[in-house]
C-alpha cells in the first residue's frame, strides 16, 4: 500500500502525540511512517519529533508529488553515504529514466577529516512513482540508523514555499545545503571580485606609446 504522505513533505498537525500530547496546527516534516499503526512521525518545525496519527495530519502544499511540475533537488551526505546510494541503484539496474544518470550539479569537499559529497538536479521532474527515486528516498530512510549524516531538499519551481526536506544532521551540521551553497557563492562572489580587481590594476599598470 502506498504512503498517503511523502517522505519529507510539509504537513500541518492537530492531534495528540505519543509523548507530547495535544498539538494544534504545527508545521512539521515527515520522517517515516510505522506501517502497523498507521502513524507518522514528524519533525516539528520549531518543535520535537513525535508520533501521530495519520487523521491527525493535513497536507499543506498541494497533492502527491506528480510529473507535470519541475522541482531543484539537492542531497548532501558523507562519501560513505553517496557510495551507499550508488551501490543500491545499480544493483536494481536496468532502471527506466535513472535520475543518477542525469544529475546536474556534483561537488566534493573536504571538511574535519571527512569527504563530502553534493549532488542536485536542476528543473527536473520528480515524480514519486520513479523507481530510482524510490530507491534512493527508502535509502535515505536507513542512513539515521546507520549514523550517516545526511540533507535532502526539494523545492517546487511552481510553488516555492513548497520546500520539503529529509535530514538526518544532528551528528553533523556539514550537510546543510543551505549552510554549503551559501559558502559557494560567497566564495565565488570573491574569487569573482579579485579576478575583476586584479583587471583593474592590470589596466591602469598598462602604458600607452606613442
Amino acid at each position: 500500500m502506498r504512503n498517503k504522505y511523502n517522505y519529507g513533505e510539509l504537513v500541518k498537525v492537530t492531534g495528540i502525540g505519543k509523548e507530547l500530547g495535544k498539538v494544534e496546527n504545527k508545521l512539521g516534516f515527515i520522517i517515516r511512517k510505522d506501517e502497523f499503526f498507521e502513524d507518522y512521525y514528524i519533525d516539528l518545525i520549531f518543535g520535537e519529533k513525535d508520533w501521530f496519527n495519520e487523521s491527525a495530519i493535513e497536507r499543506v502544499l498541494g497533492e502527491k508529488r506528480n510529473n507535470t511540475e519541475k522541482y531543484q533537488v539537492r542531497l548532501c551526505t558523507t562519501k560513505r553515504g553517496y557510495e551507499l546510494l550508488k551501490s543500491k541503484i545499480q544493483e536494481k539496474e536496468p532502471i527506466s529514466n535513472n535520475k543518477f544518470k542525469k544529475i546536474n550539479i556534483y561537488k566534493k569537499f573536504e571538511k574535519d577529516g571527512k569527504t563530502y559529497i553534493i549532488i542536485g538536479w536542476k528543473s527536473v521532474f520528480w515524480p514519486v512513482s520513479n523507481k530510482s527515486i524510490r530507491i534512493l528516498e527508502t535509502t535515505l530512510q536507513d542512513f539515521k540508523t546507520l549514523d550517516i549524516p545526511f540533507q535532502y531538499i526539494l523545492l517546487n519551481e511552481n510553488r516555492l514555499t513548497d520546500i520539503r526536506k529529509m535530514e538526518f544532521i544532528e551528528n553533523d551540521a556539514n550537510v546543510d545545503i543551505f549552510s554549503i551553497e551559501r559558502k559557494i557563492k560567497i566564495k565565488n562572489n570573491e574569487l569573482r571580485t579579485s579576478r575583476e580587481r586584479i583587471k583593474d590594476d592590470s589596466r591602469k599598470n598598462t602604458k600607452c606609446y606613442d
